[in-house]
C-alpha cells in the first residue's frame, strides 16, 4: 500500500468525502488522530475531517462529540451544529446558535436543521415553519435564483404567487410537486428549474410554463417567488398528512411481454453518496431471483457495471440517458411489476405511478420516511426493508408477491394518433423472403421512404431501406444490445427488450434531413425489425406492420446463395434454426395487439394484389393496377 505523507493523507481524504466515500475518508485520516501534527492548517483539516466523517455516524463518535464541544465556536458553526443536533448535544448547539459572530445566513441555516431534525421526528408543526428558512441559509445556496424575490407562502392558496421554484433534486421536485398538483391551484403557474424538470411541468402540469434558472430575464420589480417545498408543509397544516397526495400516472402491463424489476443499488451524489446508500452489484446482482428479468435504472452506470449487465442473461440496459428527461424515466417505470431500490428518485417515481417498491433503507434516512424510516409514510405501494436485514429470500417473496399484482394489471389501450410521423409502415420478415420487391410495389403506390440503399447483383432494383436507420439506427440498437449489428450470428433477446425513449426522435430527425414534408406517409423496410419489432411498436403503437412470408425452401435456398449471408455459411442446416428464431420473434409480434398484415411474397410476385390491398388503405394510399404490374416486372439478366 502507497504511504501517504500527512498532507497527501489529508487531501485524499477530503476527496473521498466529497464523492460520499467516508468511510474510505475516514480510513485515511484514521492514522492522523493518534499523532498530534504540527502544522495549524494541517490541524485544522484533521478536526474537520473529523467532524464530517462523525456526520454520516462514521468514526469514533465520541471523540467528535468531545471535539465538537472544545472547539472555539468561530468555526464551521452550520456543519458543527448539524452534528450537535445529530449526537444529541444539546449544549453545543446552544453555545453555536449564541455565538456573538453568527451571520443572518447562519442563523437560518440553523432553523433548517432543526426544521429538518423536527420533521424527522414527526413534529410537523413546528418543524414545517423552521425549514421555511432555508431559502437564506448556507446548505441551500442556489434554493432562491438572484431574479427572484423569495415570497413566504400564504396560508390561503387564493393569496398565492403565480411563481414557484423548483428546488433540489428529481426526488424531493416530484414530492413536492404531488402537493401542488393536489391544491389545483397552480395549474397555469410559472414553475423555475433545472432545465431537465420542464418535462414534468409539460406532462403533469400542461397548462402552465416552464423557465429553465438560466434563462431568467431581468424585471423590475423583481418577481416574488414560492418555493415548491412549503406546500408540503401547507398541506399538512390544512389535511395532518405529509404523504404524497396524488399519484402523477398509471401503472400498466404489456400484453406480449413478461414482467421485468427495475433495480438500482446506488443512491445520491456528491457527499450524498455514502457507502450506506450503496450495495455493490455483483452482491446486488445476488440477492435477485434466476427467473425473473431486471433493467437498470442506475443513472450513473460505469463501463464495468454496464459490461456485467449485459453479461448477466436476467438483466437489460435502457438504450437512453435516464438523467436527461424525469418523464421518459417514470414511461420506463410504469410497466415495470415493481423496482427495487436504494434511496434515489426512483422511489418517487415509482410510488407517483403506483408502480411497487421494494425499498431498501439506510441508516441516515430522509425526514421524509421518518423515525419508523419506512417509506410508506410517502408512497402505499412501497415496501420498506432495513439494508442489513437485506437477502435473497426476502427479495423472492416480494417479487412473488409483486409478480402477482402485476398479472391482475389492465393491459395498456394502443394510443392512438392521427399524426402521419406516427403511423409508419414497418416492413420485416426473413432475411430473402422477398421484403424488397414488397417495399418496391408500396413506394411506387406513394409510400415515402426517403434514401435507400442501391440494388446490386443479387438484387438490382434496390434494397429499398432507408440507409439513415438502416445505419445509424437499426445497426446501433443491435450492437447496443450486445447481439450482431447485422442480425445473423448473435440475436437479442425474444422475450422483452430494453426501452430506448429516443428512437422515434432519432427517426423523425433522420425523416427531416432527407426532406420528409409530411404530406404522405412514410414507411421503413428492414428484415432486422423481427428482432427489434418491441423497440419500435413502443414508439409507433399504432404502426401498420407488413410480415413478408415466403416458402421455407425457396428462403434457406436464397440464404446459401446471396454473398452476404452465404460468408456465414452455405449450408441449409445452419439456416433453419435461424429462420425459426426469426419466425418465433414475428409470431410475438403477431399476437401482440399491433397492426399486423401478412404478405405472402410467393402469391404477390404472381400477382395476387388482394392481399396488398389492405396495407394500402391503411396507409392511405389508392391501389393502382399498372403500378403494382410494373412493380413486379425484374430487369433481364
Amino acid at each position: 500500500m502507497t504511504e501517504h505523507t500527512p498532507q497527501q493523507a489529508l487531501e485524499e481524504a477530503r476527496k473521498a468525502l466529497d464523492a460520499g466515500r467516508v468511510s474510505e475518508c475516514y480510513a485515511l485520516i484514521h492514522p492522523l488522530l493518534a499523532t498530534p501534527l504540527h502544522g495549524a492548517k494541517e490541524r485544522t483539516s484533521l478536526a474537520y475531517l473529523q467532524l464530517a466523517c462523525a456526520l454520516y455516524y462514521t468514526g469514533d463518535l465520541e471523540a467528535a462529540r468531545t471535539l465538537n464541544a472544545g472547539l472555539p465556536t468561530h468555526l464551521w458553526r452550520p456543519l458543527r451544529y448539524r452534528l450537535s443536533l445529530r449526537l444529541r448535544d444539546p449544549a453545543t448547539a446552544k453555545r453555536l446558535r449564541v455565538d456573538a459572530g453568527v451571520t443572518d445566513k447562519e442563523r437560518d441555516d440553523f432553523r433548517t436543521t432543526a426544521g429538518l431534525h423536527l420533521l424527522w421526528a414527526r413534529r410537523y408543526r413546528l418543524g414545517f415553519p423552521l425549514y421555511a428558512r432555508r431559502h437564506n441559509a448556507i446548505m441551500f445556496p442556489r434554493t432562491v435564483p438572484k431574479r427572484l424575490t423569495h415570497a413566504p407562502l400564504p396560508p390561503d392558496p387564493k393569496d398565492d404567487e403565480n411563481i414557484i421554484i423548483l428546488e433540489q433534486g428529481l426526488g424531493d421536485v416530484l414530492f413536492h410537486l404531488a402537493h401542488v398538483r393536489a391544491e389545483g391551484a397552480h395549474e397555469t403557474s410559472t414553475f423555475v428549474g433545472l432545465r431537465k424538470y420542464g418535462s414534468i411541468i409539460r406532462r403533469y402540469f400542461p397548462k402552465a410554463r416552464f423557465q429553465p434558472y438560466e434563462e431568467l430575464g431581468d424585471h423590475l420589480p423583481v418577481p416574488r417567488a414560492h418555493l415548491a417545498a412549503d406546500f408540503v408543509g401547507r398541506g399538512y397544516a390544512q389535511t395532518g398528512k405529509v404523504a404524497a397526495p396524488v399519484t402523477f400516472d398509471t401503472a400498466y402491463r404489456r400484453s406480449a411481454e413478461p414482467p421485468v424489476w427495475g433495480i438500482c443499488w446506488r443512491g445520491g451524489s456528491g457527499q450524498n453518496r455514502r457507502e450506506e446508500r450503496h450495495i455493490p452489484l455483483a452482491m446486488f446482482l445476488d440477492l435477485l431471483p434466476r427467473d425473473a428479468r431486471f433493467i437498470a435504472l442506475q443513472f450513473d452506470l460505469t463501463k464495468e457495471e454496464r459490461e456485467t449487465l449485459i453479461a448477466d442473461g436476467r438483466c437489460m440496459v435502457p438504450i437512453s440517458d435516464i438523467t436527461a428527461n424525469p418523464v421518459e424515466t417514470m414511461a420506463i417505470i410504469r410497466p415495470l411489476a415493481g423496482v427495487i431500490s436504494v434511496d434515489s428518485a426512483n422511489w418517487h417515481m415509482a410510488g407517483l405511478c403506483n408502480v411497487a417498491v421494494l425499498a431498501i433503507m439506510n441508516q441516515t434516512v430522509h425526514w421524509f420516511w421518518g423515525p419508523e424510516k419506512t417509506a410508506e409514510s410517502a408512497y402505499a405501494s412501497a415496501t420498506t426493508i432495513p439494508k442489513e436485514s437485506l437477502n435473497a429470500d426476502k427479495v423472492q417473496h416480494w417479487i412473488d408477491n409483486s409478480r402477482t399484482a402485476w398479472a391482475k394489471r389492465p393491459v395498456a389501450a394502443r394510443a392512438k394518433t392521427t399524426d402521419q410521423r406516427r403511423r409508419p409502415v414497418l416492413v420485416t420478415g426473413l432475411p430473402r423472403s422477398a421484403t424488397s420487391m414488397t417495399m418496391r410495389l408500396l413506394h411506387d403506390h406513394g409510400l415515402w421512404l426517403g434514401d435507400t440503399v442501391q440494388g446490386n447483383r443479387e438484387n438490382p432494383q434496390g434494397y429499398f431501406e432507408n440507409r439513415a436507420i438502416r445505419d445509424g439506427i437499426v445497426k446501433p440498437l443491435l450492437a447496443d444490445l450486445g447481439a450482431d449489428p447485422l442480425g445473423v450470428r448473435k440475436l437479442p433477446d425474444w422475450d422483452v427488450l430494453p426501452p430506448c425513449p429516443p428512437l422515434s426522435r432519432q427517426i423523425a430527425r433522420a425523416l427531416r434531413r432527407e426532406g420528409y414534408d409530411e404530406s404522405g406517409p412514410w414507411g421503413f423496410k428492414d428484415p432486422k425489425l423481427s428482432l427489434l419489432w418491441q423497440m419500435f411498436d413502443r414508439s409507433y403503437p399504432q404502426a401498420i406492420w407488413v410480415i413478408v412470408t415466403r416458402q421455407r425452401d425457396k428462403v434457406i435456398d436464397s440464404l446459401c446463395r446471396t454473398s452476404f449471408m452465404a460468408r456465414h455459411s452455405t449450408s441449409p442446416e445452419y439456416w433453419k434454426p435461424f429462420c425459426n428464431a426469426y419466425d418465433h420473434r414475428l409470431n410475438r409480434l403477431r399476437s401482440s395487439g399491433a397492426r399486423v398484415y401478412d404478405v405472402d411474397s410467393d402469391a404477390l410476385s404472381d400477382g395476387d394484389f388482394d392481399q396488398i390491398r389492405p396495407v394500402l388503405d391503411a396507409a392511405g394510399l389508392e391501389f393502382n393496377a399498372d403500378k403494382a404490374q410494373n412493380a413486379l416486372i425484374r430487369p433481364r439478366a
